[in-house]
């Protein structure tokens, strides 16, 4: 088989695994019915990462014609696209099991704004300027001062290595402050909440990340064939291995409800760490009198600025064991928890003589609502009824 056939039978066999793996995960019975919505979130990105990788390899079967072999160059765009996007994904879908709270759309863009930045700048300069197809070092060199578009992919191939190590630091810091974690918890399951298969996984994610870099300064038949076999291999593994956060999450969940009703049941939004929480020895509802009493004493919630970080420094503990307490002791949220003091105080407030002639507007300041349609919409959906209607149904009580 010459090599121009080898190209286009190796991308077809990689678009057809990327679109297995998608659907297979969309039936996955599990996933759809998972009570952890984070792990459900996860999937999608897995889903999404698939598909721009099948959109990839099939555009490229597209732009050089089926049964054409068409070698890649120095930098490709279309390698560091694809491996940039990847690398993001597969960082943040393994943090996400670790602590689901820096998995935010915040955090996310801020780590995606280079690889925006250069592919934006890479499609001004073709405009400026026609790009230049390089294979070797002594071309790259001749070339690389005097045409802008070759420039931005090597900066951004620069910035893509940069990335890889940020990347590999980002893990492993969120990995090491989950294990401490389970520090005072024995008992058969920990070697399971462990997730040792994550370091697997991440190191199948890192192999991909380094074979993209050697795919981007070394190109060629032989490495892209490498770099080809590398996905068609890791998709399907990282699939089955991603799987097994669904089995030990709910197996954790079980095992805290089924204690006897000393747990109440945590909240859909915990995380994998929030549930270690609730098995540590320390003594949540020491800490959850705390709050309480701290909370009935200054309410910082009635001012629109209090932060939960505050909250924590005042209690001199952490998010993950604040967030935990709470749970045990109302089954809600943190933030949950605090949106209903404020809403409480508000009904207060509107049942108080003093306050009759007090606006909406005014209570709900009063109440640590900076936005009206926050205040209204929040007021509704716990009360089932508007301020207003509150407010005049028990006028006539």
């Amino acid at each position: 088989m010459d090599i121009p056939a080898l190209h286009t039978l190796t991308n077809g066999i990689i678009i057809g695994i990327c679109l297995s793996v998608s659907f297979g995960l969309v039936c996955f019975k599990q996933m759809a019915h998972a009570v952890n919505p984070k792990y459900r979130r996860a999937c999608h990105f897995f889903i999404a990462a698939s598909l721009i990788i099948a959109a990839g390899h099939l555009a490229e079967l597209l732009v050089d014609g089926f049964g054409v072999y068409r070698s890649l160059d120095l930098f490709s765009i279309l390698v560091l696209v694809l491996a940039s996007s990847q690398a993001l994904m597969f960082t943040f879908m393994l943090i996400l099991l670790f602590d689901s709270r820096y998995v935010t759309f915040a955090n996310v863009m801020k780590h995606a704004v280079p690889s925006l930045v250069f592919i934006l700048l890479y499609v001004v300069s073709c405009c400026i300027e026609a790009d230049v197809c390089v294979y070797s070092l002594a071309e790259w060199r001749a070339c690389v001062v005097h045409n802008l578009p070759l420039a931005v992919r090597t900066l951004f191939g620069v910035t893509y290595t940069v990335q890889l190590f940020v990347y590999i630091r980002l893990f492993f810091r969120k990995k090491r402050h989950y294990i401490t974690h389970l520090k005072e918890l024995t008992g058969e399951c920990i070697s399971k909440l462990e997730l040792r298969w994550t370091m697997r996984a991440f190191l199948y994610a890192l192999s991909i990340g380094i074979g993209a870099w050697v795919l981007l300064v070394c190109p060629g038949p032989i490495p892209e064939f490498s770099f080809s076999f590398l996905i068609v291999v890791f998709y399907p593994a990282f699939a089955w291995l991603y799987t097994n956060y669904h089995y030990t999450y709910e197996m954790l969940r079980r095992f805290i409800v089924e204690q006897d009703g000393k747990l109440t049941q945590p909240p859909l939004e915990a995380d994998m760490g929030d549930l270690i929480c609730y098995l540590q020895s320390g003594d949540s509802n020491h800490l959850f009198e705390e709050l309480e009493a701290y909370l009935q004493k200054e309410q910082p919630y009635l001012d629109y600025n209090f932060k939960r970080d505050d909250l924590i420094k005042a209690l001199g503990t952490n998010e993950r064991n604040l967030s935990a307490a709470v749970g045990c002791a109302t089954g809600l949220t943190l933030q949950n928890y605090l949106l209903r003091l404020r809403i409480r105080h508000a009904m207060d407030l509107l049942l108080l003589p003093d306050y009759a002639n007090h606006t909406i507007e005014d209570i709900a300041g009063a109440s640590g609502f900076k936005a009206m349609r926050t205040f209204n919409r929040n007021f509704r959906e716990l009360v089932k009824m508007t301020p207003t209607e509150f407010r005049q149904q028990k006028s006539v009580l």
